[in-house]
């Protein structure tokens, strides 16, 4: 099952938006000028300097660093001296990131969000770039990654915007991360390698190292085991001379990760348990919690399933603590199938609705709908600029699509109109016979009615000159009647 392939390197890279490698030289050099310096703006930029370059070696020293800027802030604020809201923001920003560090990811999204409405304020884009990559993070430890989404494209169009090349090789690769997390395997190797071409060609041997790693999990989950080995030895050695505990730490568990599937389990849990001990060195809960889970699964694969269930129940109570529901649903899920293997149902069941709950809260429709928007509405914004020859003439070819979808539905229009024209013409010359023709008939009926009115004068002239002609002329029998007697008077 997918979390028997549990990571950690690829989740811990919400922090690339912020990485910056620590340097001893830089340190020594920053706490020798703060001896000196007045508690004016330049004392502001240099305890934020600091708290930044030990936001991994030493976070709880970075954070009151931190808090000694941001109370700094404060007081020049109060005395109306400008300069204080940058560097609250930066102060801001730098608690944010310690809270994620400690895995308190309500209490850093909540510093994060006041840090970027001050850089919203300053018409800070590089700042804003950066909060909005880190708040992209957040959400994605807790699984919400439609959220994840939609701040690390805002991320991405601001350093796009900027030219900033490192951003863009950030954005990309946490884009990626988004999509693995979600097992669409094929587009998160899509943006890993964009990310990884361009870290190679800005030499930052940090971000290589860690689309590598990235790169090498993904061949975990497609089986091609050799070739993952290959990526994460590489990585090893670069992240150890790099000297970065979290980005070594990681490496280890996947190395873990690898064993565990070719099924050499006492190599995978000697790996685990280094990174164990160094996620705890630098307080990494989520790492912790990942790594317990990792060797949990490996005891119950082995049946010491006493074992199992203490790791497993370890790794899902600090999952439950910081709100990583991705983390907690997976390891919910092995813990419910070692109840149902032990005959311990009731347990089983018991973890088996929360594993449920837990993908249903992650996973639901209108996530996924969401976050189909967010990334349609990235493309969208970026079809609009015009930074890039490519982007020019895809709006010209969609232009000229619509233009030809204009045109051709003018033509329809046109025909339309004509047809309907001539069709009026054609009933108005038919109307026009018609009434021609109706006009004719009433002429000729009229004429008729004439002629049958002469023929009837006729007739009845005739009729009326026939009976007189009749009264005027004898009958046959009066003048045989006068014949008779004229013969008797002859007689």
């Amino acid at each position: 099952m997918i979390v028997s392939l549990k990571y950690i390197f690829s989740s811990i890279l919400l922090l690339i938006s912020f990485i910056c490698l620590s340097q001893n030289n830089k340190i020594d050099s920053l706490i020798s000028v703060l001896k000196t310096i007045k508690e004016d703006t330049s004392k502001i930029i240099a305890l934020n300097d600091l708290g930044w370059e030990l936001k991994y070696a030493n976070p709880d020293s970075s954070y009151i660093i931190s808090k000694q800027a941001l109370a700094l802030t404060e007081k020049i604020k109060l005395t109306g001296r400008s300069g204080w809201k940058k560097g609250q923001a930066n102060a801001l920003g730098n608690i944010g990131i310690y809270h994620l560090v400690k895995s308190d990811y309500s209490k850093s999204l909540d510093y994060f969000l006041k840090a970027v409405k001050l850089a919203n304020e300053l018409g800070d884009k590089e700042k804003m770039s950066t909060l909005f990559g880190n708040i992209g993070g957040v959400y994605l430890y807790q699984a919400d990654y439609p959220n994840a989404l939609s701040y690390f494209f805002k991320e991405l169009k601001i350093n796009e915007a900027l030219n900033n090349k490192e951003g863009v090789a950030t954005c990309l690769g946490s884009i990626g991360i988004v999509y693995f997390e979600q097992g669409d395997h094929p587009k998160a190797l899509e943006y890993y390698f964009k990310a990884l071409k361009m870290a190679e060609e800005l030499g930052d041997k940090s971000r290589i190292a860690m689309w590598l790693g990235n790169i090498g999990i993904v061949y975990v989950n497609q089986g091609d085991y050799t070739k993952a080995l290959e990526y994460d030895l590489k990585v090893l050695k670069m992240v150890e001379e790099l000297g970065e505990k979290n980005l070594i730490a990681n490496t280890l568990g996947n190395i873990g990760i690898v064993y565990k599937s070719q099924g050499d389990y006492t190599k995978a849990l000697g790996y685990y348990f280094k990174a164990v001990k160094i996620a705890e060195e630098i307080g990494d809960k989520y790492g912790i919690a990942l790594h317990l889970g990792n060797i949990g699964l490996i005891y119950s694969k082995i049946r010491k399933f006493n074992e199992a269930e203490k790791y497993l129940k370890r790794s899902v109570k600090i999952g439950d603590s910081i709100g990583a529901l991705d983390h907690t649903r997976d390891f919910s899920r092995s813990l419910s199938e070692l109840y149902d293997i032990t005959g311990r149902y009731g347990l089983a069941l018991e973890h088996y609705k929360k594993y449920i709950s837990l993908r249903d809260s992650i996973a639901n429709e209108e996530n996924i709908k969401k976050q189909t928007r967010q990334e349609m509405q990235y493309q969208f914004d970026k079809q609009q600029t015009t930074d890039s020859i490519r982007n020019v003439e895809q709006i010209k070819q969609e232009k000229l699509k619509h233009d030809q979808a204009i045109h051709q539905q003018r033509t329809y229009t046109y025909t339309g109109v004509i047809g309907f024209m001539l069709m009026i013409v054609v009933a108005a010359v038919s109307f026009r016979a018609y009434k021609s023709k109706q006009k004719t008939n009433e002429i000729i009926s009229t004429q008729k009615l004439l002629v049958e009115g002469k023929q009837k004068e006729i007739v009845d002239s005739i009729r009326y000159a026939k009976r007189i002609q009749q009264t005027l002329m004898p009958s046959e029998k009066y003048i045989e009647k006068n014949l008779k007697q004229l013969k008797k008077i002859k007689s």
